[in-house]
């Protein structure tokens, strides 16, 4: 029974089609059900140590936002970045490996890649040369600390089950410093050749998208005269979006409640051939010429990126009824290298698309204060910052992290009082706090905890175990475990999230260790670093699925970059992780 439930949570996560919190309760309606598990045991991972500890480093790591500190950062990148592609990589590596020892990965991604944007106005270095030296380097640095990422703490969660010492805070520092110089050294040497060139798709798609705006107008005999716009299926059809409306020298706002009559001048843009397209096979409907009464200060065209987290994710247009809630144009979505302009409506929204909108800058500002929405063409906005803050917040942070450290207070009393701390000097309102904890996450690991006790208490990690055992045998020296642990952990996290990897991994690599009598910590983290150092696809980490649209980037170009500095940093570890965590002493 445990082995079927594990496959099927496999097959789960594989597909990549359902939501990660839905296969944790799913994990744990299956024990619960077939009575594998004691309710307490069931119910357990709630109050483990690892989901608090992810909760409260991600609540403290948008205290971090709030007080300015990433922006300021971001500032002192514009200013360095002053049109050398190289120095600019650098420092972009530097600047968002170092906070990402303490600030999610993906929330971190999403506010430098406006900043990306921003240098490509100023000094014409193409975003796709600079976004996966971003992408690399946020996931590395989650390797500075290990509260740094989720893979991190729920790898210690495993070593307290099974009754070791959990690594310390700060233990995995010099490890993960040098691998992220090594990151930094790859991809602003080899990368360049590696990374594809010249400007990503997007870019000129938008370009193309700006050029295009034409009126059409209503006569006696269109089928769809009396109707509304929502009720109008032509125009989604062929890609042409209405912006306005003109009714006797009348300007109407192009909601989807707006009805359309004879004589009616429909201000439209979309490329020239869907423009044209629907003037001939839409009977009713004559081209007039180029709108003249709308100018390129009226309406503008926004790239807006989805993030992982947007309420949008999983919805159609036409269920959100953008037009209508928030007096926006749809122009276009660009996933994964391709611009899609028909049947927009019907197409329902993953995280990493990149929506056209075309809109005036008033109406925009709805959508900038919504979580998980990314404006890659604007940079006027910043989130809200709390004044005075800005040298306060790392104070907290780090200092509460110093007290767990030196063993002064346990880590989840520690990370506490840090949200604790943040609250009181109205840094983080708890309000704020609670946003920016990402609940799916917390359920899965919480779900997912009890299906590794599940493995454990069934044998199956131990037959994993065995059957590792047998295909080495017990003559492999140590960095040879390592390298086979990493091979495996990088392979399993492109099809897996890396969260799941580790709490799969992390037991088998405890219980690997027990048999060959050796200290379990190098083989635990042969599996942490592996889940941060291997992107071979943009399925490995949900930062690449980020930087995936703005970057223009295809499967193909994460594994030609990917697969050199994964076998790199590797060869690195293999090195390295005995000389900082010895297998005996």
């Amino acid at each position: 029974m445990v082995w079927a439930i594990f496959l099927i949570t496999i097959g789960l996560l594989a597909s990549n089609r359902v939501r990660i919190d839905v296969i944790g309760l799913f994990v744990l309606l299956a024990l619960g059900l077939t009575r594998t598990l004691s309710p307490t045991q069931l119910f357990s991972g709630f109050s483990s140590d690892a989901v608090l500890l992810i909760a409260g480093m991600l609540a403290m790591g948008e205290g971090l936002v709030r007080a300015g500190v990433t922006a300021k950062m971001a500032q002192w990148l514009k200013v360095i970045g002053s049109g050398h592609e190289r120095r600019s990589a650098i420092m972009l590596m530097i600047l968002a490996g170092l906070p990402s020892a303490f600030i999610s990965d993906v929330g971190l991604v999403g506010l430098f890649i406006p900043v990306v944007q921003a240098l490509r106005t100023r000094t014409n270095i193409p975003v796709r040369h600079l976004l996966m030296p971003l992408g690399v380097a946020a996931t590395l640095g989650g390797l500075l600390t290990m509260v740094g990422s989720a893979g991190n703490i729920v790898a210690n969660q495993a070593l307290e089950a099974a009754h070791l010492k959990p690594l310390g805070i700060f233990s995995i520092t010099p490890l993960g410093l040098i691998l992220l110089v090594v990151g930094i050294v790859f991809m602003t040497g080899a990368g360049p050749r590696l990374m594809p060139r010249g400007e990503a798709p997007v870019e000129m798609a938008i370009e193309h998208w700006r050029t295009y705006l034409s009126e059409l107008t209503v006569l006696p005999d269109w089928p769809y005269v009396g109707k509304s716009l929502k009720e109008v299926p032509v125009f989604a059809d062929a890609g042409v979006t209405v912006v306005r409306v003109f009714r006797q020298n009348e300007a109407l706002p192009a909601r989807a409640d707006t009805v359309l009559q004879i004589g009616d001048r429909l201000t439209v843009t979309g490329t020239a051939e869907s423009i044209m397209a629907l003037a001939k096979v839409s009977h009713g409907l004559r081209l007039t010429g180029e709108a003249p009464s709308l100018t390129r200060e009226d309406l503008r065209v926004w790239e807006v990126l989805v993030g992982h987290r947007n309420p949008w994710i999983g919805h159609t247009l036409i269920d959100l009824d953008v037009r209508r809630r928030y007096h926006i144009g749809i122009l276009g979505l660009y996933r994964e290298g391709q611009l899609l302009s028909r049947h927009l409506g019907r197409i329902t929204l993953r995280a990493g698309d990149i929506l056209l909108m075309e809109s005036a800058t008033e109406a925009l500002t709805t959508i900038q204060h919504m979580h998980g929405f990314i404006v890659l063409n604007q940079m006027d906005w910043q989130p809200p910052v709390r004044g005075g803050a800005i040298g306060l917040a790392p104070a907290i942070l780090v200092g509460s992290l110093l007290l767990a450290a030196l063993n002064l207070i346990p880590l989840r009393v520690a990370v506490a009082l840090g949200v604790f701390l943040m609250a009181v000097f109205n840094i983080l309102p708890m309000t704020d706090a609670y946003r920016a904890i990402e609940w799916r996450i917390v359920v899965f690991v919480a779900g997912m905890l009890p299906l590794g006790t599940a493995l454990i208490q069934s044998g199956i990690t131990h037959q994993i175990v065995e059957g590792l055992y047998y295909i080495m045998g017990t003559t492999l020296p140590g960095w040879a475990l390592i390298g086979l642990l990493f091979a495996l952990s990088a392979i399993l996290t492109q099809v897996l999230s890396n969260i799941a990897t580790v709490l799969v991994l992390a037991p088998v690599a405890i219980e690997l260790a027990r048999q060959l009598g050796v200290a379990p910590a190098p083989l635990v983290l042969a599996v942490v670093v592996a889940v941060s150092a291997s992107p071979l696809t943009p399925l490995a980490n949900k930062v690449d699925l980020l930087i995936m649209g703005p970057g223009g980037y295809r499967y193909g170009d994460f594994l030609r970059v990917g697969a050199p500095l994964t076998i790199l940093l590797g060869i690195v570890s293999m090195v390295l992780i005995p000389a900082f965590f010895p297998f005996r002493g």
